[in-house]
């Protein structure tokens, strides 16, 4: 997977815990993540590593070490989507 994959997924990942977190519910064109998400086997971990994450960020990235965070946390939440991913499953 690329880097733009895993920012794009990621991204996507996100948008959907905010979502569902302002009670907005997925309809017929909603996208496969929002409309999967909240009975991902790993959906619990993925909002928390998305609210540690938010906890130590102040608005902007500064340095280095800050976007290496970001890339962590990008890294991270794919890898826990992937590990419970219901489409790949057998």
């Amino acid at each position: 997977m690329s880097e733009k994959d895993i920012r794009e997924l990621s991204d996507n990942i996100v948008e959907a815990i905010v979502a569902l977190s302002l009670g907005k519910e997925p309809n017929l064109i909603s996208g496969k993540i929002f409309k999967t998400i909240a009975k991902h086997p790993k959906y619990e971990e993925m909002k928390k590593l998305y609210m540690e994450f938010l906890g130590g960020f102040d608005g902007q990235f500064e340095t280095t070490e800050e976007l290496k965070k970001l890339s962590d946390f990008r890294f991270a939440l794919v890898q826990l989507y992937e590990q419970g991913d219901m489409s790949t499953e057998q």
